[in-house]
């Protein structure tokens, strides 16, 4: 199933990072979820652009990304998806991979580049935003809107199914957030330096990533 955009990413204009902002919303519209990888070279394209995602982020910050790596494909069924979903969402994970890592590789770069929400206020309106707009502000606080594709999940699964997917929609649209906020941080339209770039396009390779370990990641992907 894939999502839909409630705007045209081509109409909206995000300085000098709009060609990539664009293309990242794109890409990610293209995503088809849930479903099986297209054959065995989808699998090994995710792979390795799962390395080139890990190996990007551990030349910026090794205390964050352990050496090596050992990337598991893994294939099921809802039901193996959703015992990955609570291995890594139980409150007593001793690694977090979104905040643990992701979150601060993204929030370093950010601080590097001198990036940060406060520092959009000045270019961001009060009030609700506008179809496209990556950032809402109330009074002084600005606040990133959600511009990932909408999902209707219900007519496709069952109520428990539903539930963890959502889950891990959330989980993996902030990637998205992250991906884009690389490139405002960097105020460029070159992409091959993100290291969420290839991480987003796993997730359209039909492999979904669950971060175990700083040395673990399963790769799980749908049986035919």
């Amino acid at each position: 199933m894939k999502g839909r955009l409630d705007f045209d990413p081509e109409r909206c204009s995000y300085g000098a990072a709009t060609l990539a902002v664009r293309r990242i919303l794109r890409e990610w519209a293209e995503v088809d979820w849930f479903v099986p990888p297209r054959g065995l070279v989808a699998t090994v394209r995710a792979t390795r652009l799962f390395s080139e995602h890990h190996a990007l982020a551990r030349s910026l910050r090794p205390d964050l990304f352990e050496g090596p790596l050992e990337v598991e494909l893994v294939r099921g069924n809802f039901t193996d998806f959703a015992a990955l979903c609570e291995r890594v969402r139980q409150p007593g994970m001793k690694w977090d991979w979104k905040y643990g890592a992701l979150k601060q590789l993204s929030y370093a770069h950010s601080c590097a580049h001198g990036f940060s929400l406060e520092s959009q206020a000045a270019r961001t309106e009060e009030g609700s935003p506008k179809p496209g707009d990556l950032f809402f502000r109330l009074g002084d606080h600005v606040m990133w809107n959600q511009v990932a594709p909408k999902l209707e999940l219900k007519p496709w699964l069952t109520p428990e199914q539903a539930e963890f997917a959502a889950w891990y929609i959330g989980y993996a649209n902030m990637d998205v957030t992250e991906c884009i906020e690389w490139q405002l941080a960097e105020s460029s339209d070159d992409l091959s330096g993100n290291p969420f770039a290839p991480l987003l396009r796993c997730y359209a390779e039909g492999c979904l990533p669950f971060g175990i370990s700083p040395s673990e990641v399963i790769l799980f992907a749908f049986d035919l």
